[in-house]
């Protein structure tokens, strides 16, 4: 399975709109893997996690095809993960789709497209369905996905996700902070192959609601030691505000003695 990262920025990408700290003009000026959208990923070509104001973007960038969507993942409702005034374009008059597509989310993902555009899935091909935490669901082609609590926003069912395929594990755990202990014992003696970590501090050490730093280095020896590890595991960390204060070359050099990869934006990754 590839799973492409089409986006490692937090919710106010990288650099930041209106920012003009040294950071955000360093990202200005070299670009490459300094510019950050919003995060997303593409497993193959038929299932995306997360929805969010760069989706557009994404797949201009990538060469994407939406139309062949069968699933549509997402982690909550937050603006940067979520983006209903997007997915409505999926309707007569602005898209010629006509195949269904299935989304997955918490009960504040369903309240914000009801509010803002509208409660008919169908008038936009789309069909919703409630995520249960800990219940896997059958995405096809042998790909099963379970949703599982993150620790980020205790006003909603905020979800990070195990995705499972032909014998191999991947969490996908941004927007998140130091698991609760339900959590920590679904996953136990659950190898996972690919951990990517939410790491918006960057550098900066932080567990609350976001982490950053050290916290992704315990958090992987907390795996380890619950036996969710598999010996060569590889490690990516993603989800980075300008506010971490670093660049590339930097979180690299931090990163690096912990065997953590640091994701770019349009990474690509074989599990």
């Amino acid at each position: 399975m590839e799973i492409l990262i089409c986006g490692t920025g937090a919710a106010e990408g990288f650099p930041a709109l209106f920012c003009i700290c040294d950071v955000c003009k360093n990202a200005r000026e070299r670009g490459g893997k300094e510019i950050r959208s919003r995060v997303a990923y593409m497993l193959n070509d038929r299932i995306r996690i997360d929805f969010g104001p760069d989706s557009n973007h994404h797949q201009m960038k990538y060469g994407l095809d939406y139309a062949k969507l069968d699933h549509l993942l997402l982690t909550h409702s937050h603006d940067d993960h979520w983006f209903p005034t997007d997915i409505s374009y999926r309707q007569k008059g602005f898209s010629t789709v006509d195949k269904t597509l299935q989304v997955w989310g918490n009960e504040k993902v369903e309240r914000r497209f009801v509010n803002e555009v509208g409660g008919d899935w169908s008038r936009y091909f789309m069909e919703f369905n409630e995520l249960i935490p800990f219940q896997a669901i059958d995405l096809g082609e042998g790909v099963v996905a379970t949703p599982i609590p993150a620790a980020h926003d205790r006003s909603e069912e905020c979800l990070n996700y195990l995705i499972e395929s032909q014998g191999k594990r991947i969490l996908l755990g941004h927007d998140t902070g130091w698991w609760d202990g339900v959590t920590w014992e679904f996953v136990g003696n659950k190898p996972i192959d690919l951990v990517i970590l939410d790491c918006t501090y960057g550098i900066r050490d932080h567990e609350k609601n976001h982490m950053g730093g050290l916290t992704l280095v315990r958090f992987v020896e907390e795996l380890r030691k619950r036996g969710s590890l598999s010996p060569d595991a590889t490690l990516v960390a993603t989800h980075f505000s300008h506010n971490c204060g670093s660049n590339y070359e930097e979180l690299d050099a931090f990163f690096k003695p912990h065997h953590f990869v640091v994701a770019f934006d349009g990474m690509k990754l074989q599990v």
